[in-house]
């Protein structure tokens, strides 16, 4: 048995522990996120997006471990939406999951998320509403850790995404029907005749009684790859120059397969988590994963670096 005595001391201690190990906070970094819906223009032709601040992605949202992060969410569409923060430790009443952590902010209104960044690393947001992240509901964010542990002479974001002119809630119909109009858009479709030709007819029947469709690794076509909200984008760094490029996955479905032209890329962050750094000359990222690498920018020039679709459909490159 524990006296009462002993009781009181151990609370204290904990206690004690406690505000020894929380951080103080270096101050509050205020955003504001306007989300409103608007034409865009991918691909020659308009489709219906929805935009952070007027543009996709969303900004970039920078802060210090220790900050006080109070993010104001100002909702000018006709439907309501969310903001979820991917891989933050935030009060469950700030996570922007609708209905379940906090009620959804309506059309017209303004919510204002406000909490402690316990955490450094590359992270990002996005809508947790209906299909709104594959419209354009989505941004990077970067928390620096409060002490450098790592030099880099240039910081970049690149974040990854798909883009389809087709309404997402049409695409999730095609899926369920389980049609292959996505695979034949693509050009990757089998049949019988084709697999007889090669060969291959009783692999493919054997396909057929698994009930797997021939396309399983990458389920739809998209109209765009992007990075940063481009097909290809630029990023500036000089000879010589280590650039930390802060590599996001902000896709729907889309894996990508990594590379960088003018050296290998050293991994030295996955997650938001510091990692024992590791050289790849290409590595598979999958969606919502993030990834931070080093590279070593070559003699003068151009160089790409390069996300390919895991079923070779496309690109998007800086």
């Amino acid at each position: 048995m524990i006296s009462y005595r002993q009781k009181i001391t151990l609370i204290v201690f904990l206690l004690t522990l406690g505000l020894a190990s929380s951080p103080a906070w270096a101050g509050t970094v205020e955003y504001t996120l306007t989300i409103a819906e608007q034409d865009l223009n991918f691909t020659g032709k308009p489709a219906r997006g929805m935009t952070l601040n007027g543009a996709i992605p969303g900004p970039t949202l920078r802060f210090t471990e220790g900050d006080l992060a109070r993010i104001q969410v100002h909702n000018k569409m006709s439907v309501e939406t969310s903001i979820h923060w991917h891989g933050l430790l935030v009060p469950p009443g700030m996570d922007g999951v609708p209905n379940i952590s906090f009620p959804p902010i309506a059309a017209g209104t303004t919510f204002t998320y406000e909490f402690p960044l316990r955490q450094s690393g590359t992270y990002w947001y996005h809508s947790h509403t209906s299909l709104q992240e594959q419209r354009g509901v989505y941004g990077a964010i970067v928390i620096e850790p409060r002490q450098k542990k790592i030099h880099a002479d240039r910081d970049h974001v690149v974040l990854l995404s798909d883009w389809t002119d087709e309404d997402p809630h049409a695409v999730l119909r095609t899926l369920k029907r389980g049609s292959e109009w996505y695979s034949l858009e693509k050009g990757s479709g089998q049949s019988i005749i084709g697999a007889a030709h090669m060969g291959l007819l009783g692999d493919y029947y054997k396909r057929e009684l698994q009930r797997m469709p021939p396309m399983d690794i990458a389920d739809v076509a998209y109209d765009r790859l992007l990075a940063n909200g481009k097909p290809e984008t630029t990023l500036v760094a000089r000879s010589g120059e280590t650039v930390r490029l802060r590599i996001i996955n902000g896709s729907a479905t889309t894996y990508f397969h990594l590379e960088f032209s003018g050296s290998p890329m050293q991994i030295i962050s996955a997650d938001g988590l510091d990692v024992e750094p590791i050289e790849e000359q290409r590595f598979l990222i999958g969606v919502a994963e993030t990834y931070d690498v080093l590279v070593r920018i070559p003699a003068d020039g151009t160089y790409e670096f390069r996300a390919t679709a895991h079923d070779g459909s496309g690109r998007a490159s800086a």
